[in-house]
């Protein structure tokens, strides 16, 4: 039980903690360590409390047999270190409890991928009737708004409207084309995806929903900085500004209605000198946080495996 309490209360501590680290201003200089920061810390969460339902159930689960013959401990042994003052109870709500948000999380994921296709797929098949395609590989829509946009799915598909191509220079139109690349490239519509999917799932969960919205700034802030060089950043600044009265369709991803004030003041800001070490420290603490669950939950087993062997191995008492 010692296990399933250290779990849930690694749990409230990594999603507290996480998110005000997270918050912290080096994520907009390193925004791909913090969406896999912010990714990390979520699943990091969603472990912890899996781990938890399985360490309060253990002792009348069939993976006990292989856990002690893998640890090379007495089956006894074991469940002793994981029983619970309640008996069986605690396991079995736990269990149930854990299943449902498994199957809620897995209904929202699919329910959400099966929308959001169908709606791409919908929105492709219109831009073969309205849309004409440019020279440049992107498709070409007849608006008075200007517009610019990605929908993800297959090779993928990058939209201008005319009025975005009368206002934006050769060199706005290029940065902005290798913003929306880049989103299509990277697969950035997966991280939002996850991200959605947890905040749907578990909606009075701060943590997820704070995932969700920082993740949709960060991905943007990523796709700006794959796009423009250190020369060119105040050029897509610019562009963020004349295509800042565009929205975008649903389920496509744009260059220009996402946190665009603040990423206009990134990038027309002086730029900050460039933390190596922040990927590397992002890394690090990753793999620690996905660890530390599967210790804490392994932990009571690994104590009865080194208790047994201590006890085969102990001299015979003397008369």
């Amino acid at each position: 039980m010692i296990a399933a309490l250290l779990l849930l209360a690694y749990a409230t501590t990594v999603g507290v903690v996480g998110v005000r680290l997270l918050r912290r201003p080096w994520s907009t200089r390193a925004p791909r360590a913090a969406i896999l920061g912010w990714q990390v810390v979520s699943t990091s969460v969603v472990l912890a409390i899996l781990l938890a339902a399985v360490a309060l159930a253990l002792p009348f689960l069939p993976m006990r047999f292989s856990l002690a013959y893998l640890l090379g401990a007495h089956t006894i042994t074991v469940v002793e270190h994981y029983e619970t003052p309640l008996g069986i109870l605690p396991g079995v709500a736990s269990l149930g409890i854990a299943a449902l948000c498994a199957a809620m999380l897995a209904a929202t994921t699919a329910c959400t991928y099966w929308r959001t296709a169908r709606v791409r797929r919908s929105q492709r098949d219109a831009l073969l009737l309205v849309g004409s395609p440019h020279p440049d590989g992107f498709t070409v829509i007849d608006h008075a708004v200007p517009v610019a946009y990605c929908l993800p799915g297959g090779s993928g598909t990058v939209v201008l409207s005319t009025a975005a191509l009368e206002i934006l220079t050769d060199r706005e139109r290029e940065l902005v084309l290798g913003h929306e690349h880049r989103h299509l490239r990277a697969r950035h519509h997966l991280a939002l995806a996850y991200a959605d999917a947890l905040t749907r799932t578990f909606p009075w969960v701060p943590l997820f929903t704070a995932a969700h919205e920082q993740v949709t700034v960060l991905l943007e802030m990523t796709a700006d900085d794959a796009a423009s060089g250190v020369e060119d950043r105040r050029v897509l600044a610019k562009a963020l500004v004349a295509l800042s009265t565009g929205v975008r369709p649903e389920a496509a991803l744009a260059a220009s209605d996402t946190a665009a004030l603040q990423r206009v003041r990134r990038l027309t800001a002086t730029p900050s000198p460039p933390r190596r070490g922040a990927g590397l420290l992002v890394g690090v603490a990753s793999v620690v946080a996905l660890s530390v669950p599967v210790g804490l939950a392994l932990a009571p087993a690994i104590e009865a495996a080194t208790r047994d062997c201590c006890s085969l191995t102990a001299p015979p008492a003397r008369a």
